[in-house]
């Protein structure tokens, strides 16, 4: 499968939209704890920067901004859109609701954010030219966002 660049914001778009249902959800749930609560309202704006990050993006590359022409490649990219946390429609809403305890929010929110920086450090093997920059710019805010978390854990 050749993935096109469209496609590819696409899944990052969805990963991002996701994270942030969930981490708005996530805070929802929270009534006892304002620091936790707090840390997923600011991710959640977090998540929402990122999409328009993601949406700049594809205004600006041309369709070959990615090379996904290797298939070992693009199989490698498929399995981890499938199976990052986040990569199915809906599932930030359905992981949120599934929280009994604040912790188990921030192992949920940890693992998404390790997840995005496997997923975008793979995807920036095969960007090309200035697109490198913008992709590079998540995979750092990711991992901030990873260190966040960790703090909390």
């Amino acid at each position: 499968m050749y993935y096109s660049g469209q496609e590819i914001i696409d899944i990052a778009v969805r990963i991002e939209e996701n994270g942030n249902t969930f981490y708005k959800a996530a805070a929802e749930l929270i009534h006892d704890q304002s620091d936790i609560r707090g840390l997923f309202f600011d991710l959640a704006e977090k998540e929402v920067m990122h999409i328009a990050v993601f949406q700049k993006l594809a205004e600006k590359f041309d369709a070959e901004s990615f090379d996904f022409g290797v298939q070992d490649a693009t199989d490698y990219i498929n399995h981890l859109a499938e199976s990052h946390i986040f990569g199915k429609p809906e599932a930030g809403k359905k992981l949120a609701g599934s929280i009994k305890t604040p912790k188990e929010g921030l192992e949920i929110a940890y693992q998404f954010e390790n997840d995005s920086v496997a997923f975008y450090t793979e995807l920036l093997k095969f960007t090309r030219s200035n697109s490198k920059a913008l992709v590079q710019q998540i995979i750092d805010e990711e991992k901030e966002h990873a260190a966040e978390i960790k703090r909390f854990l």
